[in-house]
């Protein structure tokens, strides 16, 4: 193999240069390597690339969904191709290529998860797109059920009230049944054919006349409210029927195909096509990951490794001269300290030396002048002897 420094340096293309540049790979440590290096580099970095400009038209077109701008929405997509490009970039860069397989596989896992979550957020406004037409028919339906829904809401409360009707008929006709049966005996005991037999208006027949009378005019009494209930139901039935009428133009009119609705149409799809998409966008957002740890260990990764050796070298060899410097300085501190230290002692001793001459000259006269007190009071005590005899 020969040595990376005898490469030449290769005059990338602005194209390769861009890829390189999305793969996070380092552009001067890929100039040492051979153009197969490069252009594995290259690849991913590509898919990287075209992973985001996915995502910027996903995005884009679920924003238009929302708020039917096409400038609003295409600034948004951008963005959001854009961020989704770091991220996948972000993801791509941290993955350090090494001879052990198992560690690889150890610090892609949390990788792995967020590309899966991004590749599911991106699917969704690409599935929106792609079963559009279906999803407008299942919207279409949605709004016909509710449509039936209204009728069944307002046949149920028209029921109800017709229902009403046919009773309030019904007890007047029972009031009818009565009063003609009323009349019937009434005119059968005045002609004589039954009753009494008496022909003729009689105290019977007068009887069952004021009977049939009263029955007659509760009749026409409770016909009269009757019908004025009826009357009002009725009214109340065109009043459904219009408020009816009215709820279905409103719903007409206002009825939802905004994005949230859109997902619930789309959740009542068969689930198999929009599954495969998912997976599709899964496979294609965890491409860069599984291209970069499948890749075996290159000129790059060997180059890059020796540089990282080199740097951290570096970095310990400064720290452990600055901790020999740190390690100095405190010992020059300790021994200036010593030194002190040393000098306070024996500066010491010299205060108590003179400390103690000055105390045993001070004794030495207190002891002379003890001795002098002491020979003045034996010459005293021999001088008063010497008077006395």
């Amino acid at each position: 193999m020969n040595n990376p420094d005898q490469i030449s340096k290769s005059r990338f293309s602005f194209l390769l240069r861009f890829f390189i540049f999305c793969s996070a790979a380092d552009k001067r440590i890929l100039e040492r390597c051979p153009a197969s290096e490069q252009n594995k580099y290259a690849s991913i970095g590509a898919t990287v690339f075209f992973t985001g400009v996915l995502a910027s038209l996903s995005g884009g077109y679920a924003l238009y969904t929302v708020f039917n701008n096409i400038y609003l929405a295409i600034a948004l997509g951008i963005f959001w191709g854009t961020l989704v490009f770091n991220l996948d970039r972000f993801i791509v860069s941290t993955i350090k290529k090494s001879e052990q397989k198992y560690g690889q596989f150890k610090q892609i896992i949390p990788r792995l998860l967020l590309a899966i979550f991004l590749a599911i957020v991106i699917s969704k406004p690409l599935e929106l797109k792609i079963f559009e037409q279906e999803i407008n028919e299942q919207l279409h339906l949605t709004g016909l059920q509710k449509m039936e829904d209204l009728d069944v809401l307002y046949e149920k409360k028209i029921l109800t009230k017709q229902q009403a009707i046919v009773q309030l008929h019904a007890k007047t006709e029972e009031r009818f049944v009565l009063r003609e049966k009323y009349y019937e005996e009434y005119k059968c005991e005045c002609e004589g054919s039954c009753g009494t037999g008496a022909k003729g208006v009689g105290t019977e027949c007068k009887r069952k006349e004021e009977k049939y009378l009263k029955a007659d005019t509760e009749y026409q009494e409770l016909k009269a409210y009757h019908d004025k209930q009826v009357s009002s139901i009725q009214h109340d039935i065109q009043g459904f029927k219009n408020e009816k009428e009215k709820y279905k133009a409103e719903l007409k009119t206002t009825f939802s195909s905004g994005l949230m609705a859109r997902l619930n149409a789309l959740h009542e799809l068969p689930p198999g096509p929009s599954l495969a998409i998912v997976l599709l966008l899964i496979c294609i957002e965890i491409a860069p990951i599984f291209a970069k740890l499948l890749a075996p260990f290159g000129p790059y990764d060997h180059l890059l490794k020796t540089i990282e050796y080199e740097f951290e070298i570096d970095e310990i060899s400064s720290i452990s001269m600055r901790n020999q410097k740190l390690n100095n300085h405190l010992t020059l501190l300790a021994s200036v300290e010593q030194e002190k230290v040393e000098q306070q002692i024996v500066n010491t001793k010299e205060t108590l030396h003179l400390i103690e001459i000055a105390h045993q000259e001070l004794v030495k006269e207190q002891l002379n002048i003890w001795v002098e007190q002491e020979k003045i009071k034996l010459r005293q005590e021999a001088a008063d002897n010497v008077y006395k005899n």
